[in-house]
């Protein structure tokens, strides 16, 4: 009994090499998804810091793709097919200064210390035809508490490669989170120290898009943030006077670490630990309009050996790949490891509950 326990929880860890993993207990079998060319973070490293992916249906079985990492100024369109993803050309989303192009009005923020415009910090990427949506963190930066209004953009970009010089950007995110009670009150707190608001992921369905905030969590609740494309992206540079109301969604006392949309409605969301040491991740889907949600299972860990340590790998990036009212397929990306360590995992889905 013992030999077969120690098995169990042996099959729960992924390795570089380890192609399936058995699902046990509520584990969620995920398997490996190799990787052609790099992933790039500055200075042409290897990114290890991939945060946020979205992909479109698929043209002849491949999929076009875009992934942020969340140290670097640029996105990464990429090809996916099959259980291969390869990385293709870079796109520019901001640049070393501020645009006078960005739309809305820049937000004055009470991080602890001021710094430069610097990285976009992103955290997730939404498709809605025909743009991608990459999403800041709007936080403070979580090691120094430092406010970098590079960080607090929201760009869309053509999903057409022809069209990608064409980049759009917006402040008025922060507009909407200062107005979003309650976790407004937490807009430019520090994430560790003060349960800071911070997002982490993005989904789009048409017009409207969620924000999931990794933190504040409130009780056992994390939030959504509702919010529509037509209002983020009117042109000028006036504020946004709209006033979300932010869902609450129970997650086991954990945080949105990103989110993709379901064809039904509902969203396919990554969670995990707010801030403090990492848990395990776990899926959820959740209704929107009403917060329900019900835990589909936990993501079994992906380690790899990097310069002779182990390392393990954070659930950062989430995509949904094919969905039907009963299964969902789709692409994780983890955080510390090279080229986001991808995996594919698939899931049953409980009937939608709605009246």
């Amino acid at each position: 009994m013992r030999l077969a326990c120690a098995i169990l929880v042996a099959l729960m860890v992924i390795d570089g090499s380890t192609a399936l993993v058995a699902a046990q207990g509520g584990t969620i079998p995920l398997t490996k998804i190799d990787v052609s060319g790099t992933f790039e973070k500055k200075s042409d490293k290897t990114a290890e810091d991939l945060s946020g992916i979205a992909c479109l249906a698929p043209q002849q079985d491949k999929r076009s793709c875009l992934l942020i990492n969340d140290e670097n100024r640029k996105a990464q369109r990429a090809m996916l097919e099959g259980d291969r993803i390869t990385a293709g050309a870079m796109v520019t989303l901001i640049g070393k200064e501020p645009s006078t192009k960005t739309l809305g009005a820049a937000p004055e923020v009470t991080c602890k210390t001021p710094d430069d415009f610097d990285d976009l910090d992103g955290e997730g990427v939404a498709y809605a035809d025909p743009y991608y949506y990459v999403i800041g963190s709007h936080g403070c930066s979580r090691k120094k508490g430092k406010f970098r209004l590079s960080s607090f953009i929201l760009a869309r970009v053509s999903a057409d490669p022809a069209a990608s010089g064409d980049v759009e950007t917006t402040y008025r995110v922060s507009d909407l989170l200062r107005q979003a009670a309650p976790v407004g009150d937490f807009f430019g707190r520090d994430l560790e120290s003060a349960n800071g608001l911070n997002i982490e992921g993005i989904a789009a369905q048409g017009d409207q898009l969620w924000l999931g905030l990794r933190a504040p969590v409130i009780g056992d609740s994390a939030y959504l943030v509702p919010a529509t494309v037509s209002d983020l992206f009117a042109a000028g540079h006036e504020h946004s006077v709209a006033k979300p109301k932010p869902v609450a969604v129970k997650l086991d006392k954990r945080g949105i670490r990103d989110l993709a949309a379901l064809p039904d409605g509902r969203l396919l969301v990554l969670a995990g630990a707010p801030h403090g040491p990492e848990v395990p991740f776990k899926l959820f889907v959740v209704d929107p309009a009403s917060g329900a949600s019900e835990e589909l299972g936990t993501l079994a860990a992906v380690e790899q050996t990097i310069e002779g340590k182990p390392a393990v790998g954070k659930a950062e990036g989430l995509a949904v790949l094919e969905a039907n009212p009963d299964r969902v397929s789709f692409i994780v990306l983890f955080d510390s490891l090279p080229n986001g360590a991808p995996h594919r995992g698939a899931v049953d889905l409980p009937k939608p509950k709605r009246n």
